[in-house]
């Protein structure tokens, strides 16, 4: 492994475990057992190396959610894949931990994370003209409707690891599944039979 990817790999370990604050780049050349220098030849600050964590995290999240809207054939294998993003997001916790320090600190990542949101509004917007179309969501009464539930599908999959970190009481390998259900549960309400069919044969378990 070269020594800017083992950087960012031995940064990104200890951002998830300390937190942002507690990590300088120093701390971070120690562990790896190079000098400050030779750290600070590859990311000469401590922000380059959470900017460029972040556009890492970025890059692998939009290929989930390219996959999922070009791949998705039912209900079934969307959730499967949204299990998958919601891994690639756990992965880099400590950004979503700190967000709004991390977006607040830095205006190419809060434009970035903007445009980011812009671009996932339309791919859940898509998924659910799928969803209705084939007969796994009831329409919506009016495009309000429509908006404030991809919102509030966004919204919690930006903060969920914050709430995991906290107040999740269950095993380790547990947390995603248990979140991934929380996100579907605000679609609950306006499956049909056929769309609560399908969440039942994902995630085994009964929806009233």
């Amino acid at each position: 492994m070269k020594t800017k990817e083992k950087i960012l790999e031995t940064a990104l370990e200890l951002f998830n475990m300390k937190g942002i604050s507690a990590v300088s780049s120093k701390s971070i050349a120690e562990e790896m057992g190079i000098s400050y220098g030779n750290l600070c030849y590859h990311f000469p600050k401590k922000d380059d190396i959470i900017l460029q964590l972040y556009l890492n995290m970025q890059e692998r999240v939009d290929i989930q959610f390219k996959n999922i809207k070009q791949e998705v054939i039912n209900l079934e294998f969307m959730l499967s894949r949204l299990k998958v993003l919601f891994e690639e997001i756990y992965k880099y916790k400590f950004i979503y931990l700190g967000i709004t320090k991390v977006i607040r600190h830095s205006e190419q990542i809060k434009q970035h994370a903007r445009k980011q949101f812009d671009q996932r509004w339309k791919i859940l917007d898509t998924l659910s003209q799928f969803l209705v179309t084939n007969g796994y969501m009831i329409p919506f009464k009016e495009e309000r409707q429509k908006d404030m539930l991809i919102h509030t599908m966004l919204m919690i999959s930006n903060s969920w690891i914050s709430d995991a970190e906290v107040f999740f009481k269950g095993e380790e390998s547990e947390k995603v599944d248990y979140y991934m259900q929380l996100f579907f549960n605000l679609v609950r309400p306006i499956l049909t039979e056929k769309g609560r069919e399908g969440f039942k044969k994902v995630y085994k378990m009964p929806l009233s």
